[in-house]
């Protein structure tokens, strides 16, 4: 394991520590127990989803031949898979919780959620000796952690809102769907090597993500 991938793996660990280390020293009487079992089913999320790309590899889903494989893993195998799984705790544990009130806690435990599958999927790549053939590997281990901000920040802005306006099934949905769809555009970048094509779609998600923080902490004052 070389340094650039060790950088990598710490990347989700440092963004969630951070961010568990600003809610404690905002709220210092506060329980961050929550956030912390938020990381722990994020760990089982990552495992989760590395399990249907195992049984995705035993059915050759994962030899990227033509246009519409790596559609299909992209999409699915790696983007649906992911974000559901990672859905699946912040709707089920996080959105139950009390102290959960709207679109900036839901962005809050969505990332948590998201470095700690993050950090998984980041160890599986670096010890599969395989991974490092791929011409995408290393500028995708180095930008894994971020992304996976972005795709939580979708995902938690839609489930938070739902519970803020109690409409939880459509806007959970959105939430889903949204994340797993830019998720699945990213790895498709890679696999297609459509690097502009990435850079561009990176920059329009990360205005549209500070943008749903400026309007969750809006919303988050009003409630």
């Amino acid at each position: 394991m070389n340094f650039l991938e060790i950088v990598s793996i710490a990347v989700p660990l440092v963004i969630a520590a951070a961010l568990i280390g600003i809610i404690k020293y905002k709220f210092p009487k506060g329980n961050i127990s929550s956030l912390v079992y938020a990381f722990i089913w994020g760990i089982f999320a990552g495992l989760a989803s590395l399990f249907i790309q195992y049984l995705a590899h035993q059915m050759n889903l994962d030899l990227l031949r033509n246009l519409k494989r790596m559609t299909f893993y992209a999409f699915i195998v790696i983007g649906g898979a992911q974000e559901f799984f990672k859905f699946l705790v912040l709707r089920f544990y996080a959105l139950p919780l009390k102290a959960f009130k709207g679109p900036s806690d839901g962005i809050i435990y969505s990332i948590i959620i998201s470095m700690a599958s993050c950090f998984v999927i980041l160890i599986s790549y670096t010890l599969n000796p395989a991974m490092e053939d791929l011409n995408y590997y290393y500028p995708m281990i180095t930008t894994i952690g971020l992304a996976g901000v972005i795709f939580a920040i979708f995902m938690g802005y839609f489930i938070g809102l739902g519970k803020a306006r109690k409409n939880r099934f459509v806007d959970s949905m959105t939430g889903l769907v949204a994340a797993a769809f830019i998720h699945g555009l990213y790895k498709f970048c890679f696999y297609t090597e459509e690097y502009a094509l990435g850079a561009i779609a990176a920059i329009v998600e990360l205005i549209i993500a500070i943008i749903f923080i400026g309007m969750a902490v809006r919303t988050q004052e009003a409630l």
